[in-house]
């Protein structure tokens, strides 16, 4: 009655246009996995050398130019009865193809996000054993160009920041004609699975929505969709424990379409990871018995609403995910596409990923537009650990054409997107595109903000017909629970305006280059980009870079690995700024650059997060950070690298994010006259505040200690024990002023402690700043004791930024469950770590290379 056969044997490529000597093009060679794309065939092939070793990125240029062909002569012989349809399925094509089955031409496609369904029940049923599936692939480059001069550009060229302007012509991953943290690799081949589908009857469409009422005691499931051969099916719900809810039957209606309603009394509700559990129920369809098409998805049920309502003592509207009646703070970060060779992306890679970002304590990932709706398997790992996800739709940062096949072309995939993930709980928000909107702010494009109605064919941003038509128009009807939003950032009068909407802060590091402490300058009400430049760890150099002497931070390979402009005057501006660092050897340019990063964030996020101040008065909601992860191995904005090194940003985020946290913000006590404008103002007072998610109040007791940074000796601060009471979800301020002693010289430690100061529930160490102006202990005495599966490291002085490693001559390192560590004396810290294997332990941290230690092992 239905069958699916993979049509994945037998496939092989050749080059079809002349560059590059035709390498490629002497005969077919066989393809070296299924699906695939034609650089990593060439690459295993060794027609290629690897672009993400040494400077190899632009001998590969020439293959995103040439024309490729695919085929296989081995689709299977299928025997169709009389009632039968046979149907080929291409999940993903990329990108400009035309097909052919048997010699005929079945298929012309120029949209890497579709897919593609062909009824080819003729053509085999007049096959003489197995048919010949062939594709043929145009440059995606040439292609995009045509499409270009054909429809024309709305902004003369200008004003792109990434690639060239063919990219916004041709609905392809945008980042694959290069970013600034990534390189120029324009793939193309069958990127996702092809198979044929051999039946009487099938499930044409199934959708299943949940809602969830105010008073959370119910939910309604309903189901609809539209079924093919058949007029009836069954419809079965189970609960998280995989009992049978109900069973029903439905019918179709005129149009071939089936619609029910499920309700569930006390339901298990889905939260994120820091608020709740996240139980799944699941949906079926089956057409029949064993044989027949049957499709099951897994949802979860929960209230979602995006809140932008008016503050009280603060200017603008909020910008607040509530799920299941509670606001929720997102801390998380950016998500780009986890490879340039999208195939090798496993169901077990994204689960890696998506488990190491709950390991975080990452609440969000915002899935940027310049990438792909990611695999069934990207979602159902956010599912199962409670990670919500921003989805923006697949625009990034330019002037998109809006002509009426265009436009259409975009319909149908924001169609199939949506309906493909719509029912998955951990999906909060879509969003049109990334940019777009503040492109037009900074570039004088015709946006009138007061302009709702258009037309706005005639104006240079006719995208907005996408943007303001197309896309709320689709998700109405696709899937009206889940807000939609028009781009990022958006809101206010302006895109990037903080007094409602979210907002993209790159006055740090882009821009004015102002100083990562002044963040705090650029509070909005939903910051869901900012971030800041650092390495990889040195294990990546030490493979990419095959020649030992360019192993440097200013050699010409290192700065092919680093697409970001301006990045090393940047990091000496910055460095120079905050503390004393060495450039050589490797290592320590590594670790000075990502305690940058590290700082940067941890700064960032914390006072973010203070602003959450509870319904009606949280004026930051959301700290995304750019970006989690990278697509090759080089220096950019990712807190983890190519190979799921963490970066020690990594851990300060972990550290900001923490469900309860404690803050120490110095505040300035004396300023400097004119003259003396070089001395920095004095800091000899501070002030402290908390964080939690927890929904219920928390009854706990503050406690201060100080330390003078060089001689590890206590300092008074006459700042006796507080009791204190932190609300429910949100931050509190403790103790509004406290004086700090010598404070040029003084940390200050604070903990907040079970009521009975029997549990440590957050630590936050206070440091003068800037570090550069720091003398640290000459000699201190660090004691590290290792068991099988923990690490207890304690000083009796304060250390800055400790990070700890296994030297790269032992393999691969350990994983450490923290791993970016302020100490001060009398204060043992105690971690996970696994892998160590009774391998040494190399221990950095902040001028360590000034210090005569005593490192105790045990």
């Amino acid at each position: 009655m239905y069958s699916r056969i993979d049509v994945d044997k037998g496939w092989e490529f050749t080059q079809v246009s002349d560059l590059n000597g035709n390498c490629a093009g002497d005969k077919y060679y066989p393809a070296t996995q299924f699906p695939t794309v034609v650089q990593l065939d060439l690459l295993k092939h060794g027609l290629v050398p690897d672009p993400h070793y040494d400077q190899n990125e632009p001998k590969n240029l020439w293959a995103g130019e040439a024309d490729w062909t695919y085929r296989t002569q081995k689709v299977p012989d299928v025997e169709i009865g009389k009632n039968e349809r046979a149907v080929l399925v291409f999940e993903g094509l990329d990108t400009a193809v035309d097909v052919q089955l048997n010699g005929k031409h079945i298929l012309s496609g120029k949209d890497m996000f579709l897919e593609y369904r062909v009824d080819v029940t003729d053509i085999l049923k007049a096959a003489n054993g197995e048919s010949e599936l062939v594709l043929k692939f145009q440059s995606a480059v040439m292609t995009a160009r045509k499409e270009r001069e054909r429809i024309g550009e709305n902004s003369g060229g200008e004003h792109l920041n990434f690639g060239g302007t063919e990219r916004l012509f041709l609905r392809k991953a945008q980042y694959h004609w290069g970013w600034d943290w990534g390189p120029v690799i324009n793939t193309c081949g069958p990127w996702k699975p092809i198979y044929l589908e051999k039946y009487t009857a099938r499930v044409s469409d199934f959708q299943v929505v949940a809602e969830v009422p105010e008073s959370l005691n119910k939910a309604t499931v309903k189901v609809h969709g539209s079924l093919e051969g058949m007029d009836t099916a069954t419809i079965q719900v189970k609960d998280p424990n995989g009992q049978v809810l109900e069973t029903r039957q439905v019918k179709t209606d005129k149009d071939s379409k089936y619609s029910t309603e499920i309700e569930v009394k006390s339901p298990q509700l889905w939260y994120p990871h820091q608020y709740g559990k996240q139980p799944l129920y699941t949906a079926s369809i089956c057409l029949g018995d064993k044989e027949a098409h049957c499709v099951e998805k897994a949802f979860g049920l929960r209230r979602l609403r995006l809140l932008q309502n008016p503050l009280r003592n603060a200017d603008g509207f909020s910008f607040t995910f509530e799920i299941n009646n509670i606001e929720v703070f997102c801390g998380g970060t950016d998500w780009i596409p986890g490879d340039n060779y999208l195939p090798t992306m496993t169901p077990d890679r994204y689960e890696q990923w998506v488990k190491l970002a709950k390991a975080g304590n990452q609440t969000m990932i915002r899935n940027w537009g310049g990438g792909v709706f990611e695999e069934e398997a990207f979602y159902d790992a956010c599912d199962r650990e409670g990670v919500i996800v921003w989805q923006d739709f697949l625009f990034a940062c330019g002037n998109y054409p809006a002509s009426k096949d265009f436009v259409e072309l975009v319909r149908q995939e924001v169609v199939q997107q949506t309906k493909r993930v719509n029912h998955h709980p951990s999906l909060v928000l879509l969003c049109g595109n990334n940019e777009d909107y503040l492109l037009a702010n900074r570039w004088g494009w015709d946006w009138d903000i007061d302009d709702e109605e258009g037309p706005w064919d005639d104006t240079n941003f006719p995208a907005r017909w996408i943007y303001e038509r197309t896309m709320p128009e689709v998700c109405e009807e696709v899937c009206p629970h889940i807000p939609y939003f028009r781009s990022s950032p958006y809101g206010g009068r302006y895109a990037n305006d903080p007094t409602a909407g979210d907002t993209h802060i790159w006055d740090v590091w882009h821009g004015q280059m102002a100083p990562y402490q002044d963040y705090v300058k650029f509070i909005s009400k939903f910051v869901s980009e900012f971030g800041f430049e650092s390495p990889a760890n040195i294990r990546l150099y030490n493979k990419y870079i095959s020649d030992h002497r360019e192993r440097h931070s200013q050699s010409r390979t290192f700065d092919v690995h680093d697409k970001g402009p301006g990045y090393q005057r940047r990091y000496g501006m910055y460095l120079a700024e905050n503390y004393r660092f060495r450039m050589d050897p490797l290592e320590d340019y590594i670790y000075c650059t990502q305690l940058l990063q590290a700082e940067a964030m941890f700064y960032a996020i914390t006072r973010f997060r203070r602003e959450f101040k509870g319904p009606e008065h949280n004026s930051c909601s959301g700290a995304v950070v750019w970006q989690l992860n990278d697509v090759w191995p080089g220096q950019s904005w990712a807190v983890v690298d190519y190979e799921m090194n963490p970066k020690p940003s990594f851990y300060s985020i972990k550290h900001a994010l923490e469900s309860t946290a404690i803050g120490i913000d110095r505040k300035i006590t004396k300023g400097t006259g004119y003259v003396l404008r070089t001395y920095l103002p004095e800091k000899a007072a501070g002030s402290v505040w908390a964080v939690t998610t927890n929904i219920s109040e928390i009854q706990a007791t503050v406690h201060l200690k100080a330390f003078n940074v060089e001689t590890g000796s206590p300092v008074e601060l006459n700042q006796p024990p507080k009791s204190v009471t932190l609300l429910p979800n949100r931050s509190v301020e403790l103790i509004p002023d406290f004086n700090i002693p010598d404070a040029e010289n003084t940390v200050v430690a604070a903990y907040l402690q079970t009521k009975d100061s029997s549990e440590i529930l957050a630590r936050y160490i206070s440091w003068p700043e800037p570090f550069k102006y720091v003398r640290f202990h000459p000699s201190p005495t660090i004691s590290i004791t290792t068991q099988k599966d923990s690490l207890s490291i304690t000083t009796d002085a304060p250390l800055k930024g400790v990070v700890l490693s296994v030297p790269p001559e032992e393999g691969n390192d350990a994983t450490w469950e923290d791993n970016y560590l302020d100490l001060v004396p009398n204060d043992p810290i105690k971690f996970g770590v696994t892998g160590l294997n009774n391998r040494p332990i190399s221990i950095k941290w902040l001028c360590d290379w000034e210090a005569n230690p005593n490192i105790i092992y045990k």
